[in-house]
C-alpha cells in the first residue's frame, strides 16, 4: 500500500500520550499516513496498545527493540521500515502540536526536500523551560552552526519534529549514540533545499523525558557533531567528483 507520509513514533512507557497523539494526527491528516512505532521496551502498556492498534489498522507497523536503542537509532530504524514518500518525525508526547504535520506536509509538497518545525523562527517564543535546559540548549544551537556549514540552513538543527523525503540519502551507523536526526539528514545531503516553520514547544505534561540531560547531553552531542562533520565533509567530496 503506497502512503503520501509515514509517520514515526518513537517510545519508551508513554502510555499516557501515545494514545493522545495517534488520535489528534487521525482527526487532522489532510494526507494519507502509516505510522510506524518503534518502542524500546515499554512495560507499561505501550506495547499492547501499539499491538492492539496495529491489528486494527492496516496503516501501522512497529518495531520492538529487547534493550533501549538511543532515539537516533530508533527514528532510523523506522525510517528504514517507511513506505511513504515523506517521512515526518515527531515525539509521542505531546510536545510536538500535531497541526504542524499539514503545514509540514504541504512544504514538502511544493519541494522542500526537509521541512524543519523550528523554535527559533523570529517572532516565536517557546514555552518557558529550566534554566540549564534553556541555557544547555542555545549552546548547543550556536556549536552546531558555527562547526557544520550546512545547519546554518535552519534555525534549529536539534529539532526533533521534521519532515523529509523518503529517498533522501541519509548516513548513519546504527553502533552510535544520540538523538539529533536532522543533524545527520542535513550533513548527509548539504545540498538539500531546506525549510523551516515555526512552532511553540510544550513542555512535557505527563510521563518522564527519556533524553539525558545537562553535561552528559552535551558530551554526546559534541560526539554527534563530529561525526556528522565527518559526513558533511565526505559528501561534499563526492558531491565535487
Amino acid at each position: 500500500m503506497e502512503f503520501d507520509v509515514s509517520i514515526i513514533l518513537c517510545t519508551v512507557n508513554e502510555i499516557e500520550n501515545l494514545p493522545k497523539v495517534v488520535e489528534k494526527i487521525e482527526n487532522i491528516a489532510k494526507f494519507s499516513y502509516q505510522f510506524i512505532f518503534v518502542d524500546d521496551g515499554s512495560t507499561d502498556g505501550t506495547r499492547e496498545y501499539i499491538l492492539n492498534y496495529c491489528k486494527n489498522h492496516n496503516n501501522a507497523k512497529y518495531i520492538f527493540n529487547d534493550h533501549k536503542r538511543s532515539l537516533l537509532i530508533a527514528q532510523y530504524m523506522g525510517i528504514k521500515k517507511s513506505d511513504g514518500r515523506f517521512i515526518i518525525i515527531m515525539d509521542s508526547d505531546l510536545q510536538h502540536p500535531v497541526d504542524k504535520i499539514n503545514e509540514i506536509y504541504t512544504k514538502l509538497n511544493e519541494g522542500f526536500d526537509i521541512v524543519v518545525a523550528s523554535r527559533y523562527v523570529k517572532g516565536y517564543s517557546q514555552v518557558k523551560r529550566e534554566a540549564l535546559r534553556g541555557v544547555i540548549s542555545r549552546i548547543a544551537l550556536t556549536i552546531s552552526r558555527i562547526y557544520l556549514n550546512s545547519l546554518r540552513k535552519t534555525t534549529d538543527p536539534l529539532s526533533g519534529f521534521v519532515g523529509f523525503r523518503k529517498d533522501l540519502k541519509y548516513e548513519i551507523n546504527e553502533k552510535w549514540r544520540g538523538y539529533e536526526t536532522v543533524i545527520f539528514l542535513i550533513a548527509s545531503n548539504p545540498n538539500a533545499k531546506v525549510c523551516d516553520i515555526p512552532y511553540i514547544f510544550y513542555e512535557r505534561k505527563n510521563g518522564e523525558s527519556k533524553i539525558v540531560s545537562g553535561f552528559d547531553f552535551i558530551r554526546i552531542y559534541l560526539t554527534e557533531l563530529i561525526l556528522a562533520k565527518r559526513i558533511e565533509v565526505r559528501t561534499k567530496k563526492i558531491k565535487i567528483q
